[in-house]
């Protein structure tokens, strides 16, 4: 006979202490799936089971706990949850939640003492440094190429079968430093390629392997650059205040910083900052990025992806903080000089921001101008395995459909529909 059910109190305990009803619970669990490529749709009736002594299957208890570890702002367990022990290790791997406590932890800073004065220390020249900075350009120009699904699994064996291995072995302390800086762009690499692929809390395990690993070695501008990219993770997934906090820790790390490093810096701050609805200080930061990159000097030889930093990705994230900051004129236009400034071989580049340009087209009702930049989209996509990509066709769809008897718009629905059809491309 089954093992008899007992109502799950510690569950009925919590929901009262976050004063949640249980559809409120249920909408945010589906939330918290969302943002790691889960697809639920939990109501108040789910809940209710839960509450009766239903097991449900992983991930939900880890996604549960992490709903309510958002709302009682402290850590809550699958098991204080009252879903048993230890996380099920049938779980898959890129199910794991995504946690903005996390973010906020790693705005605390490095250990104290650990970081040297801002820019790289003292570099190694050898041949191991040598073999892992031309592995970070291989990884980045994949990625920036056909996205986050290219690449991803050689990469992971790649860090740990080839980079960790090194960073055990005996080196002169530069060399060693190299390394670790280095070993940390890779696992920031490989960050972003989760992210990419829609594995928020597998992305975030990454960025902040790849934080240690710039602590480690002791470089500021490793460090900023990491807490730069967990700011963006967590802005796109609306943690806008602790992205925020993330994005003035990155901007702090790496004071005084100009050239490519500050530009990246400075226009994440922007997008942040316009997000939070401060709306000067966003523009204040916008205007630094421009002076950080006018004051551009001359690039390493050669130079590597987090050597430089583009006129295009400048102009995207200038359009992301004047279109947050209400000024939507001013949004497109920026758009528009990024489209120009991208090279043909950046698909991702260019398929997202042709996406991005036809949403925002379409908000300001020009429906014909959306759907040639939805078209241009298309053309890209075919080279990419990427989450992201496919998620701008499935909202391409949903802010069409209303304009469907639009000849233009009418067209590309049925171009639209073998494309979705042929389902997710992680």
């Amino acid at each position: 006979m089954p093992s008899p059910r007992h109502p799950n109190k510690p569950l009925r305990s919590l929901l009262a202490e976050a004063r949640w009803t249980q559809g409120s619970l249920a909408r945010a669990v589906n939330i918290v799936a969302a943002e790691v490529g889960l697809e639920l749709d939990y109501d108040r009736t789910s809940v209710a089971h839960w509450l009766s002594g239903t097991q449900p299957h992983p991930p939900v208890p880890e996604l549960v706990a992490e709903a309510l570890t958002r709302r009682l702002e402290r850590p809550v367990t699958a098991s204080v949850a009252g879903f048993g022990g230890a996380a099920d290790p049938a779980v898959p791997a890129r199910a794991q939640p995504y946690r903005p406590g996390e973010l906020l932890k790693a705005c605390g800073g490095a250990p104290e003492g650990q970081l040297g004065p801002p820019g790289a220390p003292d570099g190694g020249t050898g041949t191991e440094t040598a073999l892992m900075r031309s592995a970070v350009r291989f990884y980045s120009a994949c990625f920036n190429a056909h996205g986050g699904g290219t690449a991803r699994s050689a990469l992971a064996a790649y860090l740990a079968d080839d980079v960790l291995p090194r960073l055990r072995a005996p080196q002169p302390a530069p060399e060693h430093r190299s390394l670790l800086v280095e070993a940390s762009r890779l696992s920031f690499l490989l960050a972003r390629m989760y992210e990419d692929s829609g594995a928020q809390g597998l992305a975030q395990r990454h960025f902040l392997t790849a934080l240690s690993l710039a602590d480690a070695s002791g470089d500021r501008v490793a460090r900023a650059v990491v807490l730069r990219g967990l700011s963006a993770q967590g802005l796109a997934l609306g943690h806008h205040r602790a992205s925020l906090r993330a994005a003035e820790a990155a901007a702090e790390a790496a004071r005084g910083e100009a050239g490519p490093a500050g530009t990246f810096l400075l226009a994440q701050l922007a997008v942040a900052q316009a997000a939070c609805g401060l709306r000067r200080e966003a523009l204040g930061s916008l205007a630094r990025a421009e002076r950080a990159m006018a004051a551009d000097g001359p690039e390493r030889s050669p130079a590597g992806p987090f050597d430089t930093y583009s006129r295009a990705a400048l102009e995207y994230q200038s359009a992301e903080t004047l279109g947050k900051a209400g000024d939507t004129a001013g949004a497109h236009a920026a758009m528009n000089r990024s489209l120009a400034h991208r090279p043909a071989e950046d698909h991702r580049g260019l398929a997202l921001s042709y996406a991005r340009r036809a949403e925002m087209l379409v908000g300001a009702g020009h429906v014909e101008e959306a759907c040639a930049s939805w078209r241009a989209f298309l053309d890209h996509y075919p080279h990419l395995t990427s989450g992201a990509a496919t998620a701008a066709v499935t909202r391409s769809r949903t802010l069409l459909i209303p304009f469907r008897h639009v000849p233009a718009a009418a067209a590309l629905l049925n171009r639209l529909s073998p494309v979705a059809a042929g389902g997710k491309r992680h």
